[in-house]
């Protein structure tokens, strides 16, 4: 694949000859020829005339052609529906790029062998660059130019048999995105036949999430009213005690070690510090459909980094506004919101976060498609309205090196990738 910055090649003209459809309103007329299965027709058509006007040869092709033409026919017909197949993943969630087992289950209800099936259009995202690749497999496996394909080599009669596969799905996404059908083109491959499969489960991949070292520098520097604490104050957990000072509420004595040591003691919690931070992911496409997958993968890693450090978050992803819970279950929220993003994007205009007094993440790009996070942290350079630090990851980078060192402080610490 070209990088970003380079000048995609121009087609010679040999090229753009052979490659430009001339005559598009006459491909109703010739589409049954994409098949071998019309190229036998049309030659079992010139066999009965050779064999009309010419000579009897052409009834024994004839006669050839159409014997080839109804096995090809018959048996892939009878293979999908002498059979019932279902697929379904063993983990309902993986990430993109992970290794997810897939099994195929197939009933087949007559006293001879099927050979021929083929599973397809599960995993298939609308572009064959973006599906997922089959690795080692207990039956044999393909990957078409258009579908991603589980061919199964042979299924034994009056049985049921499964049969596992490894792929890794490369696009995040809800799977199956159509309805996968099972294919059989056996013996001959002239003609396909093709069913809709009895059952199937569904699989959810989430973006990629990238290692993040280090927490937002905004995190515990302004007191707040909500978030998880870690400063003494009158809410929250219980952190421990200490003598009473000038200015403590009565209402934090603890009258019971006061009783026991003989003088005033108040028990000391903790107050929330972390401040509430405004995410906001684009989710329009800017560049290639690539390039947008990258983001979401930014975003998703920045958003479980900031989760797993318990901040606070109001996260708008697109048009939708999500409010995360702590916990796996807020985990998962993030996940999910990520998953939704439409692989070409939602064209939908980015409103970014304004307000300068507020902190913020913008989690968006520029006219050349690179990801650009802009950290808003209002205790910076508060005469001029707040500090602001901006960041581009380009596509040929790193992901996982860029994230490593993200956030400031480890950067200025020299913490290696």
């Amino acid at each position: 694949m070209a990088l970003a910055h380079e000048t995609p090649r121009p087609k010679s003209w040999l090229s753009t000859l052979l490659t430009t459809d001339f005559c598009p309103w006459a491909n109703r007329f010739v589409y049954w020829l994409k098949e071998p299965i019309g190229w036998f027709l049309l030659a079992t058509t010139v066999s009965i005339m050779v064999g009309l006007y010419v000579s009897p040869i052409g009834w024994t092709l004839a006669a050839s052609l159409t014997a080839i033409m109804v096995v090809g026919m018959a048996w892939p017909l009878l293979a999908i529906y002498v059979t019932a197949c279902q697929l379904g993943p063993e983990t309902d969630c993986v990430h993109e790029d992970d290794t997810c087992r897939m099994i195929v289950s197939v009933r087949n209800r007559v006293p001879i062998p099927v050979w021929g099936l083929a599973i397809e259009g599960y995993l298939d995202s609308g572009n064959s660059d973006d599906l997922g690749s089959p690795q080692n497999t207990d039956s044999q496996s393909s990957c078409s130019d258009s579908l991603p394909t589980i061919g199964l080599a042979c299924v034994p009669p009056l049985c049921i048999s499964d049969f596992g596969i490894n792929v890794q799905p490369s696009l995040r996404g809800r799977y199956p995105t159509q309805t996968p059908q099972v294919s059989c083109s056996f013996p001959f491959g002239i003609w396909t036949a093709r069913r809709e499969l009895t059952m199937t489960s569904p699989l959810v991949v989430w973006p990629k999430v990238f290692s993040m070292s280090g927490t937002c520098p905004i995190t515990g520097g302004t007191n707040a009213q909500q978030g998880e604490g870690n400063r003494g104050g009158r809410s929250g957990d219980f952190v421990g005690s200490r003598t009473y000072r000038r200015g403590d509420s009565a209402r934090h004595i603890n009258w019971v070690a006061s009783a026991r040591l003989d003088s005033l003691i108040v028990t000391e919690r903790s107050d929330p510090q972390c401040v509430e931070l405004n995410v906001s992911v684009d989710t329009g496409r800017h560049g290639t459909r690539e390039q947008l997958a990258d983001r979401i993968r930014v975003a998703a890693s920045i958003l479980i980094n900031l989760h797993h450090a318990q901040v606070p978050m109001r996260i708008t992803v697109g048009e939708q506004a999500l409010r995360v819970t702590s916990g796996t279950k807020g985990r998962r929220q993030i996940l999910d919101a990520m998953t939704d993003v439409p692989a070409d994007g939602t064209g939908q205009a980015f409103r970014k976060n304004m307000n300068r007094s507020q902190p913020a993440i913008d989690i968006t790009s520029d006219a050349a498609g690179h990801t650009v996070i802009r950290v808003m942290d209002p205790r910076c350079g508060r005469r001029t309205g707040g500090g602001l630090m901006t960041q581009q990851i380009r596509s040929d980078q790193s992901l996982a090196d860029r994230l490593h060192t993200f956030w400031m402080e480890v950067r200025d610490g020299g913490i290696a990738a």
